[in-house]
């Protein structure tokens, strides 16, 4: 009876310079982030994601079948893929806008108390 190797067949051979799925996500949110490391205090931002050290915390508001927005947070390690996110509902509003800076500031005082 002889191994059956077949599942490794789509993993990147290590040492090979090949890049998983997940790390090919977090060089696209760093990209995209475009700031320098910065200390576990500070806080920098790009639209719609917060980065304190080495978190992210994306933020967007989901309009409800009802009118009002549903404001979301989603918070993860920067070196993990958008699958290990922490969801957190911030709180329906109105409008969109209302939604979005209310999702901004659970955001920002998720990743400033280390809520993960």
């Amino acid at each position: 009876m002889g191994q059956d190797n077949r599942h490794w067949m789509d993993e990147p051979d290590i040492g090979s310079g090949e890049k998983s799925p997940g790390q090919r996500e977090i060089e696209r949110d760093q990209q995209a982030l475009n700031t320098p490391q910065q200390d576990s205090e500070s806080v920098s931002s790009d639209d719609d994601v917060l980065r304190s050290a080495g978190h992210l915390a994306r933020f967007t508001a989901r309009r409800l079948d009802d009118g009002m927005y549903e404001a979301q947070v989603y918070v993860r390690l920067a070196r993990e893929p958008e699958v290990a996110e922490t969801y957190i509902p911030a709180g329906s509003f109105a409008t969109e806008e209302q939604a979005l800076a209310a999702a901004r500031q659970r955001a920002a005082r998720a990743l400033r108390e280390q809520e993960f």
